[in-house]
């Protein structure tokens, strides 16, 4: 059913000025709209006029201000029949662009007022729906249309039409831009993971914000979330999903664009410039980026660099209450110069707020801005060719200038008319200081091949030709290995240089990560092609060489260094050392040690030497000196730690000897050793043992107290009952009493049928098997319980078998194996005790029963039950696009009215694993109930009500633990009369599930 006019606003005046946000001096922010005509936005526009659009799950809407108080009166629906929730959306004219359903979509008759009527025309196909999917689209200041896509939203080869793309075969994310007849669609620049917005300077250019690999930190390709100037042909470092998973170029190689600054952990979300007049001067050309893990606006201000720029983030605002505030997208009103922000995503709250400086300019007007041209004539191509000749470095117009006119030579190298003049221009960029410029003359001087000269054999190559080098090594890779060993050898290259130099060597055999070693921590440490026997041992030489002469070499050379070592492998020699366990030392950086570990582990040891020792003590010490530094670790961490622990268990003669007996082994961390380095594990747990008994405050952990498994029983049973007593290691010491279980263990493995892991219920129940000393209406409850939880007779198999098994053995009885049967008999044989099955909430189901029994269910009226719905708060939770609780499309052909109305009055008896909360619990003793909608190693955000979010920062949590109740309150159709309970229930029979189109 399509309605219009939406809901009218239950806020009958506008509201004051919001509190739940800090913002910076002089600035105020007003709620514009909130639920429900605002639900759960995903991204937003204003049009020419001043029309505000926003975009959900399923839903494109106008939000309009009838009385002009500035504050949203009701919505306009625009396009029925969505399946996506649109990540871009763009008005222009009477055309409204759409990223959903499948791409870029143009609908036309848009006029801010009417629904649109007809199907929509598809611009270009792309993935959307998903966070890596297309996302952003606005008009370029060169009449172009510009899209913004994710590494996920499927750019390719085969995506490009236009002849004249800056870049022709796209890797991970892409700004893409399309003509303005949709005939050419090229790629402007590759490599992003994740941005979800972009916007244009003053100057025209395209600025993005892309996400961090946040799974990845404290690992040596960890990036932070960035700012960055997009630039055509360039390439910001993401390589998934061709050519890796999880390592990116780092930004000091020569061929990746650095970012204008880096702003940490986050999600990037609206990139907004401001190019208005209400704000202060200060704020005029910068840009805002919304960061919607922490409920922040970044501010950040551009100084000219050369032909780019740096910035110092600052906070403009952030979210300082727990209404929620997760911004999804920014945009500035292009009449009143209020910076709109709309809150919302995987189902938090919805809302648009608009920002203003208090003492803003009573006529702002929009700034005026650079237009930009794609077009060739012939007085533009003599101007560029006249823009290529160099004037002054210090001048940063005259380097962005520059820049521009390379890039614009190279889009039209073929018309452009060659001379000596222009290959000398051409040539004298190639040693710019400037990255980007360096960068486009070297494409510049390969398409229209400006010679560079013979690469000499008794003396260093020159700087020229090392800039060609790194543009065709993959084409013409011996004359550009030439380059690059030329420059190896010269002992007073620069780091840059040498950066290049072995950056030439990974793009001359196929670049770096073998095919086999995607997804591993072998991805930025090995080739795609395999380096010739004869050119590894010159390379080897070469680098020996090189590390014998640096005492301590710039930072990223040594990285480098190491890097190529790695690749190499062969026996760790001295070089090797040299190159990589001489670099960890006490105040060395724990992230570069990881990298060095890498690098060694790649190689091999025979013999136990001085290095087993220094490399025992450098794996025994990382993780302490990780926690001492305050390096945050995420999921991957342990993952690639293990792969390298495991190299070195298979490689490294006798280095398990030297790990085991070492005078540090025995810290709780170090059980994540025994494993893959092969330590005799019988040694490891009596030296866990030792290190507990000298060290009262000794931080037991799950995975040492299950080594305790390998002792007698005896020995460890009065540690095993202290243990018990510590939170967090109860699972633990269940699995080691699981393997010698006692009668006196039955009350704990009782407990362990509560867990939410099906390999301790299995345990649990398999140990109480084995037992008779306890109460048998105990165990049956508790079982019959814990089927509850496994519910999937095949992905639960084996759980529910387990607990079949113990039901019939502490009753004798060889009933049918559900939960049903089970229910039935223990209700019947034992009806004093049938009320432990329900969900502990005080439901009264005698009571209930007798009630449903008089309800007229045939007289239930759908259209009634839609007050009723409204009435019994569903929708609150229920909208379908919510964190907090399941659509309900579909809901009645998924469940009988019984087991419906079950789970509406009980909703604590049966809890979906989606939507089952955690308890979050922080250092200063507060709690909170939620549902994760983000979690990382720096902190949650929980979705505590409909309505509500709050953010715990990781250093804060205490605990977390998840909670076997449901958020949905019990007792909701205590408030309906019988007949709006029957009008609900056939309200809910009409919520059908989309029919595919």
């Amino acid at each position: 059913m399509t309605v219009v006019l939406l809901l009218l606003s239950a806020v009958a005046t506008p509201p004051a000025s919001v509190t739940d946000l800090k913002l910076a001096p002089g600035f105020s922010a007003k709620l514009f709209a909130d639920n429900p005509i605002a639900p759960d936005v995903y991204t937003m526009t204003i049009d020419d006029a001043g029309r505000v659009l926003i975009a959900g799950r399923g839903y494109v809407r106008i939000l309009v201000d009838d009385d002009n108080d500035s504050y949203a009166d009701r919505a306009i629906d625009l396009i029925d029949g969505l399946k996506d929730g649109p990540m871009g959306l763009f008005a222009e004219g009477d055309s409204l662009f759409v990223v959903g359903d499948g791409g870029l979509k143009r609908y036309r008759g848009y006029n801010g007022r009417n629904k649109l009527k007809g199907p929509p025309e598809t611009i270009l196909a792309l993935k959307t729906a998903g966070e890596h999917d297309a996302h952003a689209v606005r008009r370029g200041p060169d009449g172009w249309l510009y899209l913004l896509c994710g590494n996920m939203s499927g750019v390719r080869k085969s995506t490009i039409t236009g002849s004249r793309s800056p870049v022709r075969d796209p890797i991970a994310g892409a700004l893409v831009r399309i003509s303005p007849d949709f005939k050419n669609v090229e790629v402007v620049a590759d490599g992003f993971r994740n941005p979800y917005s972009f916007d244009f300077n003053r100057d025209g250019e395209p600025f993005t914000y892309d996400s961090d690999n946040e799974r990845c930190v404290g690992l040596p390709w960890y990036e932070p979330c960035r700012l960055y100037h997009v630039v055509p042909g360039g390439n910001y470092g993401w390589r998934s999903p061709q050519l890796s998973q999880t390592w990116r170029k780092p930004p000091h190689f020569p061929d990746v664009v650095a970012p204008i600054c880096t702003l940490g952990r986050g999600s990037p979300t609206g990139v907004a410039c401001y190019l208005h007049t209400q704000f202060p001067e200060k704020y005029r050309g910068g840009f805002f980026l919304a960061d919607w893990t922490f409920g922040r606006i970044h501010y950040v201000p551009l100084t000219a660099n050369h032909s780019t720029y740096t910035g110092r983030p600052e906070v403009f605002a952030e979210a300082s209450g727990t209404s929620g505030f997760a911004p999804t997208a920014l945009a500035v009103h292009p009449k009143t110069g209020e910076l709109f922000v709309s809150i919302g995503g995987r189902g938090t709250r919805g809302g648009v707020y608009r920002i203003a400086f208090d003492k803003g300019d009573a006529n702002p007007k929009p700034l005026p801005t650079t237009k930009r041209s794609l077009e060739f004539d012939k007085t533009s191509a003599d101007q560029w060719i006249k823009d290529t000749e160099p004037k002054s470095e210090h001048a940063a117009e005259d380097t962005r200038k520059r820049r521009h006119a390379l890039e614009m030579v190279v889009r039209y190298h073929e018309k452009i008319p060659r001379s000596e003049a222009l290959n000398n221009a051409v040539k004298s960029n190639l040693t710019a200081t400037d990255p980007l410029t360096r960068a486009a003359a070297a494409r510049a001087a390969v398409v229209l091949t400006v010679p560079v000269g013979e690469v000499p054999n008794t003396k260093p190559p020159t700087a020229e030709q090392l800039a060609v080098a790194l543009v065709v090594a993959a084409d013409e890779p011996a004359w550009a290995l030439k380059v690059a060993l030329g420059v190896l050898d010269n002992t007073n290259a620069t780091s840059g240089e040498l950066i290049a130099a072995l950056r030439i060597v990974h793009l001359a055999h196929g670049d770096l990560t073998a095919k086999d070693a995607v997804g591993t921590v072998w991805e930025g440490y090995t080739l795609r092609n395999e380096i010739p026997r004869a050119l590894a041992h010159q390379l080897h030489d070469i680098l020996a060489k090189r590390v014998r002469k640096f005492s301590e070499g710039p930072r990223t050379v040594d990285l480098e260094f190491a890097r190529l070592f790695a690749i190499l492998g062969g026996e760790f020699d001295p070089p090797a050392r040299r190159a990589t366990l001489d670099r960890m030392r006490k105040d060395s950086d724990p992230i570069d040690d990881f990298h060095y570990l890498i690098a060694a582990a790649r190689t091999s040891s025979k013999t136990t030497s001085q290095e087993t020792g220094e490399l025992a003590t450098a794996l025994l010490g990382l993780q302490q000196k990780v926690k001492s530094r305050g390096v945050t670790l995420d999921r991957h961490w342990p993952l690639r730690f293990d792969e390298i622990l495991t190299r070195f268990g298979g490689n490294w003669h006798k280095l398990n000897e030297a790990v085991v007996d070492h005078r540090e082994f025995g810290r709780p961390e170090h059980a994540a050793l025994v494993r893959p380095l092969k330590l005799n594990a019988d040694d490891a747990t009596r030296r866990f043992i030792l290190s507990a008994a000298a060290d009262k405050r000794y931080a037991w952990t799950p995975a040492v107290v299950e080594f305790l498994a390998r002792m007698p029983r005896t020995d460890v049973d009065r540690l095993l009952r202290d243990l018990w007593e510590r939170p967090g290691l109860e699972d633990a010491v269940l699995r080691v009493l699981a393997h010698d279980p006692r009668d006196a263990d039955c009350p704990k493995f009782i407990v362990g049928l509560k867990a939410f892991d099906p390999s301790l219920v299995r345990a649990s129940a398999n140990a109480l098997a084995k037992s008779s000393a306890t109460d048998a209406k105990e165990v049956c409850v508790a079982a019959i319980r814990a089927l509850r939880r496994f519910p999937d007779a095949k992905t639960d198999a084996t759980t529910r078998t387990a607990l079949f098994g113990l039901l019939q053995k502490f009753t004798g009885e060889k009933l049918e194996p559900t939960e049903k049967a089970w229910v039935a008999w223990f209700v019947k044989q034992h009806p004093d005790a049938a009320k432990a099955l329900d969900a502990g909430d005080g439901f009264d189901t005698t009571a209930w029963q007798k009630r449903a029994a008089n309800i007229a269910w045939a007289k239930g009226d759908a259209e009634r039950g839609r007050a009723a719905f409204t009435k019994a708060t569903c929708a609150a939770c229920h909208d379908g696009g919510r964190a907090v609780g399941p659509s309900l499309l579909g809901i009645t052909k998924r469940f009988g009215r019984d087991d419906l109305l079950t789970a509406i009055l009980q909703p604590n008896k049966d809890v979906p694993p989606r939507y089952r909360p955690v308890r979050v619990t922080t250092t200063d003793d507060t709690s909170y109930t939620g549902i994760i909608v983000y979690e990382a190693t720096d902190g949650v955000i929980l979705q505590t009500g409909a309505d509500t979010t709050v953010r715990i920062a990781g250093a804060d949590i205490a605990s977390k633990k998840p909670v076997d109740v449901s958020l949905m309150p019990a007792g909701l159709l205590d408030k309906l009369t019988d007949a709006e309970i029957a009008d609900l229930l056939a309200y809910l029979g009409t919520l059908a599930e989309p029919v595919p189109k």
